[in-house]
């Protein structure tokens, strides 16, 4: 009797083992869609002033807060740091701005990646918020999947 509860028991053990590792998220391999989109991004700096048009360079860390590494060197879907505008109303401007390429080919989960991004300032002069995100080129921004982004506030003069 006593070996048929351990054996048991080992069986039960092996059954939760099993449906713990397939449960767990699909490797990702350059190239692959992500299925995590989870981003940490920080700046020095919080609000700045610009002129209309001018571009203006901005040191930014970006941090791999997700499950999945992040290939930046992929010819396609690789990850990158962009920006959108958006007016003092919270409309987002049909603008996408550059991209920000990391420094790395993976960024792995935790991992952090120092970057500079050069923004250019809209057409018009005014108040902004410039909203800073990760972005799977080809798949989505992470914004776009709950991610917070990076805000900062902007003058165009």
């Amino acid at each position: 009797m006593l070996s048929r509860i351990k054996y048991g028991a080992i069986i039960t053990g092996l059954a939760a083992l099993i449906s713990f590792v397939s449960c767990s998220e699909p490797e990702v391999h350059e190239g692959d869609r992500l299925t995590s989109f989870s981003q940490e991004i920080t700046s020095p700096i919080h609000e700045f002033q610009v002129k209309v048009g001018e571009a203006y360079p901005l040191d930014i860390t970006v941090k791999n807060t997700g499950t999945q590494p992040w290939f930046g060197s992929t010819p396609t879907m690789s990850v990158r740091v962009g920006y959108r505008w958006h007016d003092s109303k919270g409309a987002v401007l049909p603008i996408e701005g550059n991209r920000a390429q990391l420094d790395r080919p993976e960024l792995k989960p935790g991992e952090t990646d120092q970057l500079k991004l050069t923004v250019v300032a809209p057409p018009t002069p005014g108040s902004y918020t410039l909203h800073v995100s990760m972005v799977q080129e080809g798949v989505q921004w992470f914004f776009a999947a709950g991610a917070k982004p990076l805000v900062l506030h902007i003058t165009v003069t």
